[in-house]
């Protein structure tokens, strides 16, 4: 096995692992077992369960990152209508989580349990995604769909909030996902709950 398939194939073990059991219950002799490779051959490639983890979570973000970036190449901007755009922004973090709910819960159930050298990096994400929505709501306010006097703030981490909390409970725990109808019909439900609260008309 080449070394970056080897890498690989430890992370993908630790993730699940991570997503079963939670970090604390996670130990190096568990990733051993899982990825049936020497405890020697991990401390190849990571220093401790903590690289692990972060490497797993810094490659959570990249991803998260670059999905986005492909998906607004696919939209016209100069004729989607704001709820279309709302909708898809919507979509699209619901899908990251829907193809990898190991991610979702890594990140949604285990963020407020882990230890706090690990804040940063969670952080990043959740600013991530609030960065977004404070940045299409300007987009909204400067083209007269968002209503005047919105605190962008407050509306901006309680659209997180209800995103990543949503997303949870669709994909992570022992839900394990969703069906795409189902998906599709949650979608266009939580779309018109939050822009009946920020669109300046129906």
């Amino acid at each position: 096995m080449k070394r970056n398939e080897r890498k690989e194939m430890i992370l993908e073990s630790a993730k699940r692992l991570f997503s079963d059991r939670g970090y604390y219950q996670t130990q190096i002799s568990d990733i051993m077992d899982a990825a049936d490779v020497a405890r020697g051959t991990i401390y190849q490639y990571f220093k401790n369960k903590d690289d692990i983890f972060t490497t797993l979570l810094e490659s959570y973000l990249k991803r998260y990152e670059n999905m986005v970036s492909e998906a607004i190449l696919k939209l016209d901007l100069k004729t989607i209508t704001p709820i279309e755009y709302l909708r898809f922004r919507i979509h699209t973090t619901f899908l990251f989580f829907a193809e990898d709910p190991d991610i979702c819960n890594t990140l949604l159930r285990m963020g407020l349990g882990l230890p706090q050298h690990f804040d940063s990096v969670i952080l990043r994400f959740e600013q991530r995604i609030t960065n977004i929505i404070t940045n299409d709501i300007q987009l909204g306010v400067n083209n007269g769909h968002v209503r005047p006097g919105l605190d962008m703030e407050i509306a901006a981490n309680f659209y997180a909030g209800a995103i990543l909390r949503c997303a949870y409970h669709f994909f992570g725990g022992a839900s394990r996902g969703m069906s795409r109808g189902d998906l599709e019909a949650a979608t266009h439900k939580i779309t018109d709950m939050i822009a009946r609260g920020i669109f300046s008309t129906p």
